[in-house]
């Protein structure tokens, strides 16, 4: 997963240098009328076939991959065979999951959502992008690798990926990274941002209206607003924030790697009614993507809100 994510990262970053070189202009088009949150640009196209590229030339069509943006014309697989991608490193944690190497390649997974925080991307709240890579087994998320493309919000520095394995353990590759375990520059003052914080994005549903209002009313502290779900959950594995909750998501992409690290890091993942998260499963009920999500960092007293 660490292998194939930094040429993602790369097309990322790529579209915003030439969105920056012709003073802002980029492409974007709307999956579903009127909703910012369903924005799909060249990035997002780019990024999934870059990704689903280096995977498929490392093993094959076996490999059961779902990503965010499969079924859009740019980023099908077709393409794919036109381009030269380079083979993946596939020992990086050998010593640890040697007893895993006899499971059924149809009980894996592996989804992909290549621009986590599209809608962030065209506003321009680079530091809340990611790339997920996750991979789920027997429909739980069990491994996870999380890129930044912009670490500084910006293209100053290289990007950052993170990689986790639950109950086992995370790396850092390329860029160090520069955040956790503390609250982020704009949410360290205390008298407006009292602790705990509890992470969430900027939607206005009652529902998640309602969680705001409960989570505060039962533990204290403040609400500090995220952009993209794989960054809010991220915030609560690195113990920025005592926990992130939505309300709903796009997909499994969504998840499967923000919870495999999150889980790595010894953080717990549950639905908004308290339930283990089934959307990865292949009898997954119908609508369980609005169920939402709280994740909550390691040793939070803000382990179970449901």
């Amino acid at each position: 997963m660490c292998r194939c994510l930094p040429a993602g990262l790369a097309e990322i970053r790529s579209v915003q240098a030439r969105r920056e070189r012709s003073g802002g202009d980029l492409s974007v088009e709307l999956k579903e009328s009127g909703d910012a949150r369903s924005a799909l640009t060249e990035a997002d196209e780019a990024a999934q076939r870059a990704i689903v590229g280096a995977l498929r030339a490392t093993w094959g069509a076996k490999l059961n991959i779902v990503g965010e943006e499969d079924g859009t014309e740019d980023s099908s697989e077709a393409p794919i065979a036109d381009f030269d991608f380079e083979p993946l490193r596939m020992d990086l944690f050998a010593d640890d999951i040697g007893e895993t190497a006899e499971i059924d390649a149809e009980d894996v997974t592996v989804y992909v959502d290549p621009l986590d925080g599209t809608r962030e991307f065209v506003e321009g709240r680079l530091s809340n992008c990611q790339t997920l890579v996750g991979i789920a087994i027997d429909g739980e998320a069990v491994a996870g690798a999380i890129g930044i493309p912009f670490p500084t919000g910006d293209l100053s520095s290289d990007s950052t990926v993170i990689s986790g394995l639950a109950d086992v353990g995370t790396g850092i590759h390329g860029e160090p990274l520069a955040r956790g375990p503390f609250p982020l520059d704009h949410h360290i003052d205390g008298l407006k941002y009292p602790r705990p914080h509890i992470a969430t994005g900027d939607s206005s549903a009652p529902v998640m209206d309602a969680c705001r209002e409960m989570a505060i009313e039962r533990f204290g502290g403040s609400n500090v607003i995220y952009g993209g779900a794989g960054n809010k959950i991220l915030a609560a594995a690195l113990g920025e924030v005592a926990c992130s909750i939505q309300h709903k998501v796009g997909g499994p992409w969504d998840l499967c790697a923000p919870e495999a690290v999150l889980k790595a890091l010894g953080g717990r993942m549950t639905d908004l009614f308290g339930d283990e998260i089934a959307i990865y499963r292949k009898d997954a009920p119908a609508r369980c993507n609005e169920r939402g999500y709280v994740a909550s960092s390691s040793g939070s007293a803000i382990g179970d809100i449901s």
